[in-house]
């Protein structure tokens, strides 16, 4: 596929310009349709759904690890990037003392689960960014060798910067800590190589880029990591048998299987996997291509007008997100929905203005919004 038509599949575009696949994708036609063949069948036939429960929760570890340059096995489908999150941190061993790693920006679920017993003792290191920009030369001044993880977004929510995660993941590995990876505003908008870039952890919603629905997520654990026993389990698919105390111990599965607890989350599948599919038929290298000339272009025209832009312009640093500073962005988000466009007016930091494009949109998109910028400053 290409990404005109990719556009095809998405019908919100022909009515709107929408422009905030950061906060949450919207539905394809191929999600809606896959919604009612579930529907369909779980009213016409629930035990042939029954049997192929996990089927489709496979095909979905199968597209995701393909999208970030994982193994199959690697790759287990949650709920939430948060849950992801939390997970990372009970599989890593607590120290009697150390440290862990963050950047100025690192999302709430990255850091509260390091607040938590047993791991409050350990000590918070944040690296503030200069400008719009974290370091790696303040990152390394961080890290030594009591460092447990360095805990980072690829892209950060509010400024749109995103890390280099290979050069932070030699700097943690040659101390021994662990790279644990906010992947939610990056995973199905820019490259990610999970294994060359050195991720011990990774977790990701599938609502935002990777063009799914809300309720299902999905988390990255290298194999070096899996030796142990999972902090939790539940599904009889945790296990190499079904095991009870006249049968022995429990016997984890070697891969990531293990961390599924229940029956997955089917109308989620059923909602995610079009868009997994679209995105691997396009390619992660065309869509980075395009999305980043999408945000550049966005960015080259708020400049113009003479708006302060946080996220950089250096094509390494960014991805979709693009975040601009503007007085009262709130009224702005409501002026753009009031003429069909969507973008998100800093709820969370309420002068920033942000805009998302994704593989569907186009220049159209991009110069629609900064013409109803102009209309905006004129009124």
């Amino acid at each position: 596929m290409n990404p005109a038509e990719v556009r095809e599949l998405f019908p919100i575009l022909k009515e709107r310009t929408y422009l905030f696949s950061g906060g949450h994708s919207p539905a394809s036609t191929p999600a809606l349709e896959a919604v009612q063949r579930l529907m369909g069948e779980w009213a016409g036939d629930t035990l042939d759904l029954y049997s192929r429960l996990h089927e489709e929760q496979d095909e979905l570890r199968r597209l995701f690890a393909g999208l970030i340059g994982a193994d199959m096995d690697e790759v287990a489908v949650l709920d939430s990037t948060g849950t992801g999150e939390n997970l990372a941190v009970e599989m890593i061993p607590i120290p009697a003392h150390g440290n862990v790693v963050f950047d100025e920006w690192s999302y709430p679920s990255a850091v509260y689960p390091w607040m938590l017993p047993p791991r409050e003792h350990l000590e918070q290191r944040w690296v503030m960014s200069r400008g719009s920009v974290i370091e790696l030369d303040d990152l390394e001044a961080a890290i030594d060798d009591d460092t447990v993880a360095v805990s980072i977004s690829h892209v950060t929510q509010g400024e749109g910067f995103r890390q280099d995660l290979g050069a932070v993941s030699k700097l943690a590995h040659a101390h021994g800590a662990l790279l644990l990876v906010d992947a939610a505003q990056s995973a199905g908008a820019v490259r990610i190589d999970a294994h060359a870039q050195g991720i011990d952890f990774l977790a990701a919603g599938a609502c935002k880029w990777l063009l799914g629905a809300a309720g299902v997520a999905f988390f990255y654990a290298a194999k070096s990591h899996m030796q142990g026993m999972p902090p939790h389990a539940g599904a009889p698919s945790a296990a190499n048998e079904f095991t009870s105390p006249s049968k022995g111990p429990f016997e984890p599965k070697p891969g990531a299987e293990r961390f599924h607890l229940g029956i997955p989350n089917l109308l989620g599948i059923a909602a995610t996997r079009p868009g997994l599919a679209a995105l691997a038929d396009t390619g992660m290298e065309r869509i980075e291509s395009h999305v980043l000339g999408l945000s550049g272009r966005c960015i080259a025209g708020l400049q113009d007008r003479g708006i302060h832009v946080l996220t950089p312009e250096n094509t390494s640093q960014r991805g979709g997100v693009v975040a601009a500073i503007v007085d009262d962005a709130p009224a702005v988000e409501q002026f753009m929905r009031e003429r069909l466009i969507d973008v998100y007016g800093g709820h969370t930091y309420n002068r920033t203005l942000r805009i998302d494009p994704h593989v569907f949109n186009n220049n159209d998109d991009i110069d629609i919004f900064l013409a109803t910028i102009d209309e905006y400053v004129a009124r």
